[in-house]
């Protein structure tokens, strides 16, 4: 029964804790952003609200199990105070108002960072002179081990599912015209489950439950939030976003040999010393990002000939004949295009069947058939890079 109610208090320590609504909260208020600007860019959503919701959930749930059985063995351990000291990181990170920013390498690297940095002092709150008192004697090697894996978590979400809904947009080229863009945006909620001792601070991780000091633990379940804002002109999302996804690897490894070097030669100073050099890595992660906009030519630009494709609406007939984005659409039912009320009026010339000459991002041509059925939208759901048909001052202040 202790075992039942400890697991029990672990998931009410969860539904209790003010960053997991937050995080909820952001993540419907993100996932409605989406949908508002893909209207903006094409007068229809890409993917429902509801859908990226959804999406997420699964990959939450299988990470955060996972990561909670990383932390459970490796016996890590953090206190009530250093808990609290996670929401209030992560809390700063979400009213940035920028979902780039929402990684456990900031927002646990500025926790970390901000425990050794807090002064030594008390209040009139027994409470909070508690939670001081767990900061300033913070296991340092815990804490690195649960950056460690939070970094992980952030890396395989990244690298699986970053790219799986990314949004389409069109944007302005800073040249007088428009341009196409994707979006990998997306924010998962991690529970994950660590234990918590009930009289103070443990002095070493072990491989709980088959060694152990003899101290006794609690458990508590803890919302990580893991974001991606990666706005993508250069290239198609998914090579981009698995680079993001290397950068993190790269870091996460680098984290780790750092916090077992810590552990190994007892120097807990070294796990500071990653907890900055991760924070500092993700910073560099997001000017990249921004660099690479800047500095590469844009991707899905208008073609030459036909109608470029930026992208393509979820079990709609395009997706059923195999459109990708960046693709280009030559012919419509063996009629030359090159506009919109070109493709729709070729479509109209066969109101049940449609047949496509597509050249593909190798400069291949290749043809595409399907038949039309009456729910089909009248571009089949692919999303075009129109330069003439919407305001781009309208849509770019909005």
């Amino acid at each position: 029964m202790d075992i039942v109610g400890t697991f029990f208090w672990g998931i009410f320590s969860f539904l209790i804790n003010p960053l997991l609504y937050l995080l909820v909260i952001a993540l419907f208020l993100y996932s409605a952003q989406r949908v508002r600007r893909e209207r903006l860019s094409f007068h229809v959503k890409a993917y429902g609200m509801f859908n990226t919701i959804f999406a997420s959930m699964m990959p939450s749930l299988m990470i955060g199990i996972a990561g909670s059985v990383v932390l459970l063995v490796s016996g890590v351990s953090l206190t009530p105070g250093v808990l609290v000291l996670l929401t209030l990181a992560y809390t700063v990170t979400l009213f940035t108002c920028r979902l780039r920013f929402l990684s456990p390498a900031i927002a646990v690297g500025l926790a970390l960072v901000s425990a050794y940095l807090i002064p030594d002092f008390r209040t009139a709150s027994p409470t909070i002179n508690h939670w001081l008192m767990d900061i300033q004697h913070i296991n340092a090697v815990s804490f690195g081990v649960f950056l460690v894996v939070t970094l992980a978590v952030e890396t395989v979400l990244i690298f699986f599912w970053g790219a799986h809904q990314t949004s389409p947009r069109l944007i302005d080229s800073h040249r007088g015209g428009l341009v196409g863009a994707h979006e990998a945006c997306q924010l998962w909620i991690v529970p994950l489950m660590i234990l918590v001792p009930t009289h103070g601070a443990v002095s070493s991780v072990g491989l709980w439950p088959f060694f152990s000091d003899g101290s006794s633990f609690g458990l508590a379940l803890f919302p990580v939030g893991v974001g991606i804002a990666q706005l993508i002109t250069y290239t198609l999302p998914r090579p981009a976003v698995r680079q993001s996804a290397l950068w993190m690897l790269i870091t996460t490894c680098g984290a780790a040999l750092i916090v077992a070097a810590a552990a190994l030669f007892r120097l807990p100073l070294l796990v500071l010393l990653a907890a900055a050099a991760v924070f500092i890595s993700r910073l560099i992660l997001v000017w990249y990002h921004h660099h690479l906009r800047e500095t590469r030519p844009f991707y899905f630009v208008m073609p030459g000939r036909g109608l470029r494709v930026i992208g393509v609406i979820p079990h709609s007939l395009g997706a059923r004949m195999g459109i990708m984005p960046g693709e280009e659409i030559r012919r419509a039912n063996d009629r030359d295009i090159s506009s919109v009320d070109d493709f729709y009026a070729a479509l109209q010339k066969h109101a049940a069947y449609c047949k496509l000459e597509v050249i593909d991002r190798f400069g291949e041509q290749r043809f595409a058939k399907g038949p039309i059925h009456e729910n089909d939208d009248y571009k089949i759901g692919l999303l075009f890079l129109e330069a003439d048909q919407w305001d781009l001052k309208q849509k770019t202040n909005s």
